[in-house]
């Protein structure tokens, strides 16, 4: 048995030719053996070949990939770059307004929007420097927008007040017509030719010619008042009134709220009065103050009791 040949016939394809191999069963299995590994190693080596092949194409899509991202992170910067340039023209506008608005400016330390304690992450995932800093960028730049939002808020706000403020201060002429022919304080009486202080402004002018207030409020007396003649009184909130007297025709009524610029009655000479004339009062807190301090259009055009003639056949309109 130790003895047991083992034989291998080789035959040609038209069988004419015969070739055979005689193998002791130890080397019968030394061949086997043999072929086994020769097939391993084959198999071995085609998928290393095979592996590195797929890994380098694999490797090259990566950086192709990579490569694009990179490109699509560069267009990203220049894109950052003009938000953040516009962003700084928003913020030389927003000093702008603020000093506007009467607001004080933003300091350069809040608008840096710095944030503390832990950096917010990326979600998990490969750490790819570039990606981090432009989410780094993002959230600064969503914080500064935030800032500016808010200082907008604030100051459309302001502006808003303000806006309400001066549509209640007296700032228009009475009358677009006339001039003046007494102003604001001490003065000698035209009954009595005494010095005397005129707490208001005479503005001569046609009988009829319209009077509008000066500033938008609530009429807070309207009829016949001692000296004045036909009076107008109104409260303009904030401690200030406007009155006007001597008028022809009232056209308003008491309680009622009235915008600024509104015609409430007409020129007369009601009262004690020397001719036809508006006499115009601006009160603060109670206390006459000058009209001319307030009225905000070019004063130096309008006709002036002092240094213009008056219009030929009209009296002086002034009251005592």
């Amino acid at each position: 048995m130790a003895n047991r040949k083992f034989s291998l016939i080789l035959l040609s394809h038209d069988l004419s030719k015969k070739v055979e191999f005689t193998f002791s069963r130890a080397k019968a299995k030394a061949l086997l053996a043999g072929l086994v590994a020769s097939f391993l190693l084959f198999n071995g080596v085609t998928g290393f070949v095979a592996s590195r092949f797929v890994g380098n194409s694999d490797k090259a899509q990566l950086e192709a990939e990579n490569q694009a991202l990179r490109e699509q992170l560069a267009k990203f910067d220049t894109k950052i770059k003009s938000v953040e340039q516009k962003l700084s023209t928003l913020a030389e506008t927003d000093n702008m307004l603020r000093l506007m608005a009467d607001l004080p400016l933003l300091p350069e330390d809040v608008r840096k929007v710095g944030v503390g304690g832990t950096a917010e992450l990326l979600p998990p995932g490969p750490f790819v420097p570039e990606a981090q800093e432009l989410n780094d960028i993002l959230n600064k730049l969503d914080r500064e927008l935030e800032l500016q939002k808010t200082s907008f808020r604030e100051i459309h706000s302001k502006l808003d007040q303000n806006a309400a403020l001066l549509e209640h201060l007296p700032t228009l002429r009475p009358c677009d017509t006339g001039y003046f022919s007494s102003g604001f304080g001490v003065r000698t009486d035209p009954f009595t030719k005494k010095a005397t202080h005129h707490d208001g402004l005479d503005i001569s002018a046609p009988r009829g010619t319209p009077i509008m207030s000066t500033a938008a409020g609530t009429v807070i007396y309207a009829g016949r008042y001692y000296n004045y003649g036909q009076f107008i009184v109104v409260d303009h909130g904030g401690g200030y009134q406007t009155a006007y007297g001597h008028l022809h025709k009232i056209l308003v009524r008491k309680g009622q709220k009235i915008t600024k610029g509104m015609v409430i009655g007409q020129v007369g000479s009601t009262g004690r009065s020397t001719a036809p004339h508006l006499h115009y009062e601006v009160r603060v807190n109670g206390i006459a103050v000058n009209p001319m301090d307030y009225v905000f259009e070019e004063t130096d055009s309008f006709p002036g009791f002092a240094d213009k003639a008056q219009p030929e056949d009209t009296e002086p309109g002034v009251d005592g």
